[in-house]
């Protein structure tokens, strides 16, 4: 029939047959049954037998022996059967190309709402300027949320601070895009500010502001294990602060001293950051995405950072 006119009474028994039709039908003869058939598409076994006697009422045959408890095709349903799945393959093909297609022009990119990264910012202008007729989906979240988005395919790719969150999928793949010490924040008016470095003995007085552990639980042990190597039992201060800039803004009003490394923040003149001996350990930031992800802008940006890292 291709390239050819439809007949009239033809065009209208197929304006009454519904894609939804033809998937009911294929997955009932996958299944051999209506209960069986009901539960693989999620609907109820009444509404799939009333989809099929509609689709045999348009059609004008019976495609199924009814009454037997295992399912039977009549010969009409056979051959309608052979026909629709080549209906639903012709389709099936057409979606994946479609999404190739915008895959190929979109990135969806999950970046930190914990802090500002100006290596993610670099990245994101070094690749948008060699490919600029890409696009971004950009979204802040949390290390959790991200992860969960990462695991379940909704995210192409996504920065993560090193420790990752224990429900990041082992499976995917990394590349470190930026790497710096953690220094301690503190007011230019406190009284260790003239120190040039302050030791655990100096800490051990302090307050240290730091986002809620249910955050990020596998940072906030990071942070909390380099606080402890310094040799003493750091004071938390008991707050709902879950962003850097809210960390800063308590250090800066003398409430207490928080965590900063370096060029990740506008710093404000009221405030200074001091290394510690011996150091912190070093705050990572890494690029994340799985390796089964088919999306061929992914693999340039991938390589995109290989270089920028």
């Amino acid at each position: 029939m291709s390239g050819n006119p439809i007949e009239p009474s033809i065009l209208r028994r197929m304006r009454n047959v519904s894609l939804r039709q033809l998937i009911y039908f294929d997955e009932l003869a996958r299944q051999s049954g209506f209960n069986r058939a009901a539960k693989s598409l999620a609907i109820s076994q009444p509404t799939l037998s009333q989809q099929i006697s509609q689709l045999e009422t348009t059609l004008g045959v019976r495609l199924v022996e009814r009454g037997n408890r295992l399912l039977r095709l009549t010969p009409e349903g056979q051959f309608l059967l052979g026909q629709a799945q080549r209906v639903l393959d012709i389709f099936g093909d057409a979606i994946e190309t479609l999404e190739g297609r915008r895959n190929a022009r979109e990135l969806k990119i999950g970046i930190p709402n914990y802090m500002s990264y100006p290596a993610t910012t670099q990245l994101l202008q070094r690749f948008r300027k060699s490919h600029p007729a890409s696009d971004f989906f950009l979204t802040e979240l949390s290390a959790e949320e991200l992860s969960q988005k990462l695991n379940e395919g909704e995210l192409d790719a996504a920065f993560l601070t090193i420790p990752t969150p224990p429900r990041l999928s082992e499976d995917l793949e990394s590349i470190t895009v930026w790497k710096a010490p953690y220094l301690i924040c503190l007011s230019r008016h406190h009284p260790l500010a003239a120190k040039p470095s302050l030791s655990g003995e100096d800490l051990a007085h302090l307050e240290i502001i730091l986002a809620p552990r249910n955050y990020h639980r596998a940072h906030y042990d990071y942070q909390m294990g380099g606080l402890h190597a310094l040799g003493f039992t750091p004071r938390i201060v008991h707050t709902q602060v879950s962003t850097a800039q809210s960390q800063m803004a308590l250090a800066t009003a003398g409430v207490g001293v928080c965590l900063i490394s370096p060029d990740t923040l506008s710093m404000s003149p009221e405030l200074v950051l001091k290394p510690t001996e011996p150091a912190l350990p070093d705050h990572e930031l890494a690029l994340f995405w799985s390796p089964a992800n088919q999306n061929p802008l992914l693999r340039e940006f991938c390589n995109c950072a290989r270089r920028f890292g």
